[in-house]
């Protein structure tokens, strides 16, 4: 069984998906829904409880039991098991790494940036977050967002029902292509900064998944549509992440 496949058949076993490309070593999609979706404010402060925290009464429908990350670098940071403290990545409550292990590597994944010794590798997490009994489970894979999301989400029609992004400011790329896709992976809700929004920002041209990646430069059949009752989930050196809701165009 190839690095794809053993992959796809660990995605498949869960039921909702959040996913995280470009996260980097931050973990603030989880310390989110993790918290009950508390506001910024009420993370920071460190506001928990059994009462207040029990996934049992999340306030949240199909809240995520699988948290997917890629990112083309942080090898170092996670090839130890996560060991890092909470609060440099994101998690304002308590945190606990239950068990860690590596996956079977994904094979020269990477058409643009070029491939290294690290690339393809990819890690699986238990946690426990912000007092919950339930087990999160976090897999981060050393890959392109694009690969990730042609070759192993789409190629296998594995549904993402949240997205999480958050400063991608785009080095050879950029996140806005991420909309051209979303009714694919059938996706709910998008978490993110005006960066990823496409039309915020004039449309910058993804010359490079245009090239590798053509298959993901179709165009969009969705809009993004903020929710304006929900406020200050998170912040970055580009604004402040928004909840949007993914709509068929009309």
């Amino acid at each position: 069984m190839t690095g794809e496949e053993y992959l796809v058949t660990e995605l498949k076993k869960y039921n909702c998906i959040c996913y995280y490309p470009s996260s980097g070593t931050d973990l603030s999609n989880i310390d989110y829904f993790s918290s009950g979706m508390k506001a910024l404010g009420e993370r920071i402060g460190g506001i928990q409880s059994e009462s207040n925290i029990s996934e049992d009464s999340s306030c949240i429908e199909n809240a995520p039991d699988l948290f997917i990350h890629t990112d083309i670098n942080s090898y170092q940071e996670f090839e130890s098991g996560l060991g890092m403290l909470p609060n440099e990545c994101g998690i304002h409550g308590s945190f606990e790494v239950l068990e860690f292990r590596e996956l079977p590597a994904l094979k020269d994944p990477n058409l643009i940036c070029g491939n290294f010794e690290h690339s393809g590798k990819c890690f699986e997490y238990k946690l426990h977050v912000w007092g919950s009994k339930n087990t999160k489970t976090l897999i981060f894979c050393l890959c392109e967002n694009e690969y990730f999301v042609s070759k192993i989400l789409l190629a296998n029609s594995i549904n993402v029902s949240f997205i999480w992004s958050r400063n991608w400011n785009g080095g050879q790329t950029y996140g806005t292509w991420l909309a051209n896709v979303l009714d694919k992976l059938h996706t709910n809700k998008v978490y993110t900064d005006w960066l990823c929004v496409p039309g915020k920002r004039g449309e910058p041209r993804n010359r490079f998944v245009e090239e590798k990646y053509p298959e993901l430069m179709i165009p969009s059949k969705v809009k993004l549509v903020r929710n304006d009752d929900v406020h200050w989930i998170d912040e970055g050196s580009h604004g402040w992440v928004e909840e949007f809701d993914v709509l068929m165009q009309s």
